[in-house]
C-alpha cells in the first residue's frame, strides 16, 4: 500500500484520535500531573500490517496488539514525534483539525522541558486549559470529563472541565 501525508490525516481524521491527559506523577514531585499528548491509530488486527506501515512511513510510534479485544494499535508517544507528524497532517485535516493546533501548542509550552517543574506556572495553567480544550473537542467515548486538579501556584483545589488524569 502507498502512503501519503493526505492519506494518513484523512485515515486520523476517521479512525485515529489525538489524546490529551495528566498523568499522576508520585507525590515526590512538585507538580501533581505530567502532560502528556498521544496519537493514536486503532484498526481490527487482521490490519496490523497496514499499521506497520503507517508506523514506517511516519517513522514513529509503536505498534502492539490486544488479543483480548482483536486490535491492532498504533501510538505515537514521544513529544518531538508527535510534533512532527502533527505537522505532517494539519495542512490535510479536516475533523481534527483544532485538537491538533491546540495539540502543537501545548507542545510548544513544554518546550525542551523533559520535567513539569521546569514549566513556568503560567504555562503550566495554560496546558492544562489547552488539554481541556482538547478533551472538550473530542467525542465523549473516552469517559471521564472532568477531575479535580489544583492551581499551580496557590496549590489550592479546583475542577478543571474536560479534562481527566490517566
Amino acid at each position: 500500500m502507498k502512503f501519503s501525508d493526505e492519506y494518513i490525516a484523512g485515515f486520523f481524521d476517521g479512525d485515529g484520535s489525538l489524546v490529551a491527559t495528566l498523568e499522576k506523577l508520585s507525590s515526590s514531585y512538585l507538580r501533581k500531573y505530567r502532560p502528556r499528548i498521544k496519537i493514536n491509530f486503532t484498526q481490527h488486527m487482521r490490519h496490523f500490517g497496514m499499521l506497520c506501515g503507517i508506523q514506517k512511513y511516519l517513522n514513529a510510534g509503536k505498534v502492539s496488539i490486544a488479543e483480548t479485544h482483536n486490535l491492532a494499535e498504533l501510538v505515537i508517544v514521544d513529544r518531538n514525534d508527535v510534533s512532527r507528524v502533527l505537522n505532517k497532517m494539519l495542512p490535510h485535516l479536516v475533523l481534527k483539525k483544532q485538537q491538533a493546533i491546540i495539540a502543537l501548542e501545548i507542545i510548544s509550552q513544554l518546550g525542551d522541558n523533559l520535567r513539569t517543574n521546569m514549566i513556568s506556572d503560567q504555562n503550566y495553567t495554560a496546558i492544562i486549559k489547552n488539554i481541556a480544550k482538547i478533551r472538550s473537542l473530542n467525542s465523549n467515548t473516552g469517559g471521564k470529563k472532568k477531575f479535580s486538579s489544583f492551581d499551580p501556584v496557590t496549590t489550592s483545589p479546583e475542577i478543571v472541565e474536560g479534562v481527566s488524569p490517566s
